[in-house]
C-alpha cells in the first residue's frame, strides 16, 4: 500500500497560449476612495488565508480579513498615516506560511511570494516584527529599487510568459489560479526568502534551468533561463484536480466506470510501495480507491477535497510534458494534510493525466531544525541543531547512494553517502564516520552505518554546516541521488534503467546565526510556569494547556507532544500525551493518560511543539523541565 505521507504588468489572452503586454490598471483605486483591495496568491489562491494591515506607526489598520477562495480580498479602509504593510497568513500547499505587501495608499495591492520577496529585499529580514512599530526603511522608493532588482533577475521569465519587463508584482493585474500572465509567472518559479550574512532572496525555476540569488545592494548571483513552453496548458491543470475531487468523494464515485479515479490516470501510471509497484492505470485505479478508503491504522479519507495543486519541476525533454504537482487534501473537518512529495503528471492531447509516483524510485528529501530550552536556568543557553533527511528506499539489489548537491560555482558536492545496515531495512542508512556517531562520513570507503532506517544527516555546527547550506541557497535546491549495486559505490544499479534521480529538498535549514532568530514558539509565563510545578496522580489521566507566542514571526506549529522522556517515540509508555491541530493555533489542552507511577514537579516533563515553516523546514522546539539537575546542566 502506498503510504501516507503525514510529516510582471497586466496582459490579455495571446493568440498562442501565454499573456501578452497590453497595458493595465496599476495603481487604480478600488471601489472605496481610501481603500486598497487585491489578490493574494502562490500561484493558485492560498488556503483559509486572512489579511491583517498596519499603518506606518504599526497601529493596526485592519485584521482578520478573510481572503476568498478565489485569492482576493475586499475593499479594505485606510486609516492612519501612510505607508502600510500587508500581511497574509494561510496554507500554500501543506505549508502554512505568512506573506507580506506594502501600500503607500489606496489602490489596488496583491501579495504573492514576489511582494513579499520585495518588502524583504526593501526593509531587512521578513518576520512577524516587520509589522511592528515604526515603518523604518520601508518605503515606496526602497520597494520600487528592491521590484527593479527581481525584474532584473526574472528577466527571461517575463519575457518567455509575454509579460512587461516592469511588471509591478505588487499592483499588476492578477487572477490567482488562472495559470496565465502574473499568475504563471508565480506558477514557473519557486520563490523562497532567508537571512545569512544579509536578508536574501531566492528563486528557483519550476520550468526552466538555473538559480538565482539576490541580495540588496549586491550583484546577483546565477541566473534563470526560461524553457520554451508553447503548448504547455496550465490551466487545464485544475480540470484534472476537479476530476480528482469528484472521483474520491465517496467509494461509489472513485470506482465509477465512467467519472471515476480511472478516468483521470495515464496509462503508465504508477504507485510506488514497500512491495512491488503497482502500474498501469487500472491497478493504480485500484490501489488508489483501496488507500483512501483506509485502514485499521487510517481514517477513510473519503469526501476530502484536493487543493488545486502548486506547481513543481516540469519536464519538457520529451515527447509528452510531464510536471510534479502537489498533492494535499483538505478534509470534512478543514484539517490539511499532504499525501506525497512525489506526484505528478503528463500532458496527453491537450489533458492532464495523473501519474502516481513520477520516478521509479521514491526518494525524500527535507530539512529539520531544532532547538532545546531549559525552563527556570538562567546559566544554560538554548541549544540548536539542523539536519538534512534522505529517505531512500532499501530496494532488493540497492547497496549504496550517493547524493550530491551543486556548489554556488555548479560543479557537484557530495552531502552524504547511504548504505544498507541490515538485510531486512525499509530505508539506506546514514555511512557515519563510525557505528557510534551521526557525523556523515564522505569516504565511501571509511566509515560504518549505525542502525537501520537511520536517514538523517546532522549538519555541523558553525562554518562546516553553513558550508553545505550556502550551497544550496546559491547552487539550487535539487540533489542528485545516484544508486550503486555494491557497498563499495562502484557500480551503477539502474532501476528500471535509471541509476540517477533528481530530487528537490524540502526546505533548507539555517545558517548557524540565523538559527536563534527563526520563529520559535515562546512558552507564555503562565504555560511555563504549569509545566514546572504540574503533578499527576499514579494511575489518574490530567491536562496541560499549553500557551505561545512567536516574538519572531509566525511558524504553522500544528502538533505537541508531553514527555516524561527525552526520547519518547510515539506509543512508547514515556509519552503521556499528544496532539495535532491547525498551525494558526496558540494553544493546546493536552490530555495525558493515566500511569502506574506517579508524576511529581520534580520529575523530568518535556513539552515539543512541532511545525514547518513556508518552505517546508520542519522545525521542532523541546522545552525541558527537570529541577532536581544543576543550573548550567542538560536535562537527563
Amino acid at each position: 500500500m502506498h503510504k501516507t505521507r503525514l510529516i510582471v504588468g497586466a496582459g490579455c489572452l495571446s493568440a498562442t497560449f501565454f499573456l501578452t503586454a497590453c497595458g493595465g490598471s496599476s495603481g487604480s483605486s478600488p471601489a472605496g476612495a481610501n481603500a486598497i483591495s487585491g489578490t493574494v496568491a502562490v500561484g493558485v489562491p492560498m488556503t483559509d488565508a486572512t489579511l491583517r494591515v498596519v499603518d506606518a506607526t504599526g497601529a493596526v489598520v485592519a485584521d482578520g480579513v478573510i481572503v476568498a477562495a478565489d485569492g482576493t480580498y475586499p475593499d479594505t479602509a485606510l486609516t492612519g498615516p501612510a505607508p502600510y504593510r500587508l500581511e497574509v497568513c494561510g496554507y500554500s500547499g501543506p505549508n502554512y506560511t505568512c506573506l507580506h505587501s506594502f501600500a503607500d495608499g489606496p489602490g489596488t495591492v496583491n501579495v504573492t511570494p514576489l511582494t513579499h520577496a520585495a518588502v524583504l529585499l526593501a526593509a531587512g529580514p521578513v518576520d512577524g516584527s516587520v509589522m511592528d512599530g515604526a515603518i523604518g526603511a520601508l518605503d515606496a522608493n526602497s520597494v520600487q529599487g528592491a521590484q527593479e532588482l527581481l525584474q532584473q533577475g526574472l528577466a527571461d521569465v517575463l519575457s518567455n510568459a509575454g509579460l512587461a519587463p516592469d511588471l509591478d508584482f505588487i499592483s499588476g493585474e492578477l487572477v490567482a489560479g488562472s495559470r496565465i500572465g502574473y499568475d504563471f509567472l508565480l506558477d514557473s518559479v519557486g520563490v523562497t526568502t532567508g537571512v545569512d550574512t544579509q536578508p536574501f532572496v531566492q528563486i528557483t525555476p519550476r520550468v526552466g534551468s538555473g538559480n538565482l540569488y539576490l541580495e540588496s545592494g549586491a550583484a546577483a548571483v546565477g541566473e534563470i533561463n526560461a524553457a520554451v513552453t508553447g503548448g504547455l496548458s496550465l490551466p487545464a491543470l485544475d480540470t484534472l484536480f476537479q476530476n480528482l475531487s469528484g472521483a474520491i468523494a465517496s467509494a461509489n464515485a472513485c470506482s465509477d466506470p465512467v467519472t471515476g479515479i480511472r478516468g483521470q490516470l495515464a496509462a503508465d501510471a504508477r504507485l510506488n510501495t514497500e512491495a512491488e509497484p503497482v502500474i498501469g492505470a487500472e491497478a493504480v485505479a485500484l490501489a488508489l480507491c483501496d488507500m483512501f478508503a483506509g485502514n485499521e491504522e487510517e481514517p477513510p479519507l473519503f469526501g476530502s477535497r484536493l487543493l488545486s495543486p502548486n506547481l513543481g519541476r516540469c519536464d519538457l525533454s520529451g515527447p509528452l510534458p510531464r510536471c510534479r504537482v502537489s498533492f494535499v487534501l483538505q478534509g470534512e473537518t478543514g484539517t490539511i494534510q499532504p499525501v506525497s512529495d512525489g506526484f505528478g503528471v503528463v500532458l496527453e492531447n491537450g489533458a492532464w493525466k495523473f501519474l502516481g509516483d513520477a520516478d521509479a524510485v521514491s526518494i525524500y528529501a527535507s530539512a529539520r531544525a531544532q532547538r532545546s530550552q531549559r525552563l527556570a536556568d538562567d546559566v544554560l543557553p538554548d541549544s540548536y541543531a539542523r539536519a538534512l533527511a534522505f529517505d531512500i528506499p532499501a530496494l532488493p539489489g540497492v547497496e549504496c547512494a550517493q547524493v550530491l548537491q551543486p556548489s554556488a560555482g555548479g560543479g557537484p558536492v557530495t552531502v552524504a553517502w547511504f548504505k544498507r545496515h541490515a538485510t531486512e531495512q525499509e530505508r539506506l542508512s546514514l555511512w557515519a564516520i563510525d557505528a557510534f556517531s551521526n557525523i556523515r562520513s564522505l569516504d565511501p570507503a571509511v566509515g560504518a552505518t549505525r542502525s537501520t532506517d537511520d536517514t538523517w544527516v546532522a549538519l555541523p555546527q558553525g562554518a562546516d554546516g553553513d558550508a553545505v547550506i550556502r550551497n544550496f541557497y546559491r547552487g539550487g535546491r535539487t540533489v542528485t541521488v545516484r544508486l550503486f549495486g555494491d557497498s563499495a559505490c562502484t557500480t551503477p544499479l539502474p532501476v528500471e534503467g535509471q541509476s540517477e534521480f533528481q530530487v528537490d529538498v524540502e526546505g533548507v535549514p539555517p545558517v548557524w546565526s540565523a538559527l536563534t532568530g527563526l520563529p520559535w514558539p515562546e512558552l507564555t509565563d503562565t504555560a511555563s510556569l504549569a509545566l514546572q510545578t504540574l503533578t499527576v496522580s499514579a494511575g489518574e489521566a490530567s491536562t496541560y494547556l499549553a500557551a505561545w507566542a512567536f516574538p519572531n514571526g509566525t511558524l504553522g506549529i500544528d502538533g505537541a507532544s508531553f514527555c516524561t522522556s527525552g526520547s519518547c517515540a510515539d506509543g512508547t509508555p514515556e509519552r503521556l500525551g499528544q496532539a495535532d491541530f491547525a498551525p494558526g493555533a496558540t494553544s493546546v489542552v493536552l490530555s495525558l493518560q493515566a500511569t502506574e507511577m506517579p508524576l511529581s514537579a520534580d520529575h523530568y516533563k518535556q513539552l515539543s511543539l512541532y511545525g514547518r515553516t513556508g518552505d517546508g523546514v520542519g522545525m521542532q522546539s523541546n522545552i525541558v523541565s527537570c529541577p532536581l539537575v544543576p543550573a548550567g546542566e542538560f536535562c537527563q
